[in-house]
């Protein structure tokens, strides 16, 4: 089977796994109903998700340097399947929060080592757009949890809604596991391994881009799980048109991501990029609570949705270039979006704390404003040499 072909199958495994990210959006406000839970409890349980994702990102991408991308990510799927059916099990806040973190652990050890997969499958030139699809496919699925959940859930329960994500995700992943028999890998020596992780560690560029690019992970933590809740019981537009509103915020995330992947092959804009992509896309999430009406809406969080994962593509294509061994690149991918997911794994939380306490609006403005604030700090990260090729290393 071809590189190309291997690629989709990671791509698809992709899109369910974001699905299985987003498909609870829908449910939440069945969830506060059946469990009786106020919102901030519902920040809680959300919160937990990415408890669970921010930890094992490093430990996920670390294994895999040594064992190989492939089990890890297989490991990964597994996981977060079960994480999603357990979550339609729970009757209660403190058994959905931990559902919600093995769904979270499973997620961490599949991201990174998926696009080390890519990584390793790809021409070297093929390699930014690659990244873009990854990114992109994530906006289908998870659009489809968002917007094709508000009627799956009304079907059938949301309890059997999250159990058919993660069904799903399980069947994914042994497809996955089968088709990438045989592919070559690359796996770190564990003579001098913990040296290197803590040289990637150490190195201060990919803290500044992980910190610099936190305005898409505010962007798209909020917007993808509480543009459905916020619609339906702030904006009381419905749950048909709240689902279609963050439908759109995530499944425009495709076009985005393909977009943004081509840009992002060119080194003359790739920065320029970055810095604009980010920007527009905070300002477009401080104006959705201003919206006045449903078109209004759509148009806000789709032109969020389209900008936010050109944002995340351009933090794995940049930081590929101050990795010195491309053997350590899942642990270097894993490290800069375990930053992200550290910072941003308390967003849900504290967005609706504010909103509960101050007013609707003002979470949208305070972490927009926030985003907007960090993007210069991309301007710390010293240029290197940034071929139109993501440069070959040994390893």
């Amino acid at each position: 089977m071809g590189f190309l072909f291997k690629a989709t199958s990671i791509n698809v495994a992709r899109a369910i796994y974001a699905l299985n990210w987003f498909d609870i959006a829908p449910g939440l406000t069945y969830i506060a109903g059946d469990l009786n839970l106020r919102i901030v409890q519902l920040g809680i349980a959300t919160t937990f998700f990415y408890v669970g994702l921010a930890p094992f990102q490093l430990i996920g991408g670390a294994i895999a340097s040594r064992i190989g991308s492939r089990k890890v990510a297989f490991i990964g799927l597994i996981l977060l399947g079960i994480g999603a059916i357990l979550s339609g099990a729970s009757n209660n806040l403190l058994e959905l929060s931990l559902s919600r973190f093995v769904a979270g652990w499973g997620s961490a050890f599949f991201f990174s080592p998926g696009l080390s997969i890519l990584r390793d499958l790809s021409p070297p030139e093929a390699y930014p757009v690659q990244v873009g699809i990854y990114n992109g496919v994530f906006g289908l699925g998870a659009g489809a949890g968002a917007f094709g959940w508000v009627f799956v859930d009304k079907a059938i329960g949301w309890r059997l809604g999250l159990a058919v994500g993660g069904i799903l995700m399980i069947a994914v992943a042994i497809e996955n596991f089968i088709v990438l028999r045989g592919m070559k890998e690359h796996k770190a020596e564990s003579m001098g391994f913990s040296r290197k992780m803590f040289t990637i560690i150490r190195n201060k560029f990919l803290w500044f881009l992980a910190i610099g690019t936190l305005a898409a992970t505010f962007v798209e933590t909020i917007g993808g799980q509480f543009l459905v809740y916020f619609g339906e019981n702030y904006l009381r537009i419905g749950s048909f048109n709240s689902g279609l509103v963050d439908g759109v915020f995530l499944m425009i995330g495709f076009l985005g991501g393909l977009i943004g992947g081509h840009l992002l092959s060119s080194p003359r804009i790739r920065r320029p990029f970055t810095y604009t992509t980010l920007i527009i896309s905070s300002i477009a999430f401080i104006l959705i609570p201003h919206t006045l009406d449903v078109a209004e809406l759509v148009l806000a969080a789709g032109v969020a949705g389209f900008t936010v994962q050109s944002g995340f593509s351009a933090l794995y294509v940049l930081s590929m270039h101050y990795v010195k061994e491309r053997s350590m690149v899942p642990f270097a991918l894993s490290f800069v979006n375990f930053i992200g997911i550290a910072v941003g794994s308390v967003s849900p939380f504290f967005f609706t704390l504010i909103t509960d306490r101050i007013g609707p609006d003002y979470g949208w403005l305070i972490l927009g404003v926030l985003g907007i604030a960090l993007v210069p700090v991309l301007l710390l990260a010293k240029p290197v040499q940034e071929s139109q090729e993501i440069m070959e290393v040994p390893g």
